[in-house]
């Protein structure tokens, strides 16, 4: 498969970039999105929005207290 060129843009209020995925994610993507009635794109950058949000909430440590 020949590597995608890294062409995209920035505007003030979006980025467009090239990424590759897995076919089946992306088929799970594009159902998921179109159950929602949104496209992948708004699916995608909601799911990372949540991950990011996740990834800023600190973890509890599992070790018990001496």
């Amino acid at each position: 498969m020949p590597e995608p060129n890294d062409e995209g843009w920035e505007r003030d209020d979006s980025v467009r970039r090239t990424i590759v995925l897995p076919v089946e994610l992306a088929e799970r993507l594009a159902a998921e999105a179109g159950r929602r009635g949104i496209s992948v794109s708004d699916l995608l950058a909601e799911y990372a929005e949540q991950g990011l949000r996740h990834a800023r909430v600190p973890r509890v440590s599992r070790e018990k207290e001496p």
